[in-house]
């Protein structure tokens, strides 16, 4: 009998859809899968360094970046911002940006700097939110930002110091289509977001995701996981 909120949602998942794949899990895949002992990878706006810390092992070098410091320790970490990166230009392979373009005020700006960073032929893997979606356009639509803060602290457990401002100026499968700079796009994959910190949260996401499962209302899902390859 499951105890928790997340048994419980596994329990649940395993009948309905045994083949979900959490967005975090796809994600982390998709970066390791581009990882080996010669890549240079850094990975953008990487909060606690956790992926670093995971993966970073699998790469010659890995390095998280942040404009605050993790605090806990581990894993590379630099200290900077996104739009004057402190790296040499082409000396990554691999750049990485989990749930962080949606932040940015200005995608040129930002993109100029990764792209400047990056290898010919480097990857770009990107995860982030889908504006197509209902459930993220309406809150973006009709709530102020301090009610959305709240929401997210309060029904999603998310810590308010880690709830900024949203811009959703790339956020969308058009505008990855288009593609950024000299940056291509590779892969687009779209993947429902199943939290499970409440249960009636749990059961709306769920009922999207199973409303979703025709494959040309994947572009409504939750959340984008792009590919971009430098050309």
């Amino acid at each position: 009998m499951a105890t928790t909120h997340k048994e419980w949602a596994n329990q649940v998942l395993r009948r309905i859809d045994p083949a979900f794949r959490h967005r975090w899990v796809v994600y982390s895949d998709e970066v390791k899968n581009h990882l080996n002992p010669e890549t240079i990878w850094i990975d953008c706006g990487c909060g606690d360094n956790e992926a670093v810390r995971a993966f970073g092992v699998q790469a010659n070098c890995a390095a998280g970046l942040d404009i605050q410091e993790p605090l806990t320790g581990g894993g590379n970490f630099v200290k900077g911002d996104i739009k004057r990166l402190p790296f040499a230009s082409g000396c990554a392979d691999l750049i990485t940006l989990r749930f962080v373009v949606e932040h940015f005020p200005e995608v040129e700006a930002y993109f100029s700097e990764i792209d400047r960073v990056l290898r010919k032929n480097g990857k770009v893997i990107i995860l982030t939110t889908n504006i197509l979606s209902p459930l993220i356009f309406l809150p973006r639509l009709v709530l102020p930002y301090p009610i959305k803060n709240w929401i997210l602290s309060r029904l999603f457990k998310v810590d308010s110091a880690e709830i900024f401002p949203t811009f959703h100026q790339l956020n969308s499968p058009g505008k990855f289509a288009k593609g950024i700079k000299n940056l291509h796009l590779q892969h687009l994959e779209f993947i429902s977001d199943l939290n499970y910190t409440r249960k009636w949260v749990f059961r709306i996401l769920l009922f999207w995701h199973i409303l979703t499962r025709p494959a040309f209302l994947h572009k409504f899902r939750t959340n984008i996981l792009a590919v971009l390859e430098k050309r």
